[in-house]
């Protein structure tokens, strides 16, 4: 343990054992050190090299600031877009001409529009899905099938549609509301 320096009379004595560090000098070392172990910890908030996507994490997850904690294996995060799934072999049990409504229940207007869409549909962006929470969502739904994501369930994703069909937004924790728009912006961030 380095010893601490001490002011006498506002004047600065050296720290004994430790020629020419004075208590400002030692001040600045203990905060290097500080902030170099610091930077470690912020570098570890960042998303880690080698991960498939931005955000790897549920909704209420990602609102922690990419703070992951989770018990086993590393979730799976490599989550590929509609483009991809528009000419890729679908996952077993999922079938391109089911309707949208098949997956994801319709209410209201809902049922004519996206309803009345197959799934292979919504890979391509509708008119009527203003933002494309319907096209995102369907890649998604691919991606937890192929189980290329593994942090995000079919039951999450339904509850994301469910609320945002009812409400005309999304509350991934007390107090926060997502738009179509953040909405989309979290689930694009899913993919690969």
């Amino acid at each position: 343990m380095t010893p601490e320096p001490h002011e006498i009379g506002g004047a600065i004595e050296p720290v004994p054992g430790i020629p020419g560090l004075s208590l400002r000098g030692a001040s600045r070392r203990r905060f290097t050190r500080a902030g170099v172990a610091a930077s470690g910890v912020l570098l570890t908030l960042h998303s880690q090299p080698g991960m498939a996507c931005d955000i790897c994490n549920t909704p209420s997850g990602y609102l922690s600031g990419g703070l992951q904690s989770f018990r086993g294996a590393k979730p799976v995060c490599t989550g590929r877009s509609p483009s991809y799934w528009q000419g890729a072999a679908w996952p077993g049990g999922c079938n391109k001409t089911s309707m949208f409504s098949t997956v994801f229940t319709c209410t209201g207007s809902n049922k004519t529009t996206y309803g009345k869409c197959s799934l292979q549909s919504m890979l391509t962006l509708q008119s009527f899905d203003k933002y494309g929470v319907g096209n995102a969502l369907v890649a998604c739904w691919l991606n937890v099938h192929s189980s290329k994501s593994t942090f995000q369930t079919e039951t999450m994703l339904k509850n994301i549609w469910n609320e945002y069909q009812s409400k005309g937004y999304y509350s991934p924790t007390a107090g926060v509301s997502w738009t179509g728009t953040q909405i989309v912006a979290y689930l694009k961030g899913t993919y690969y």
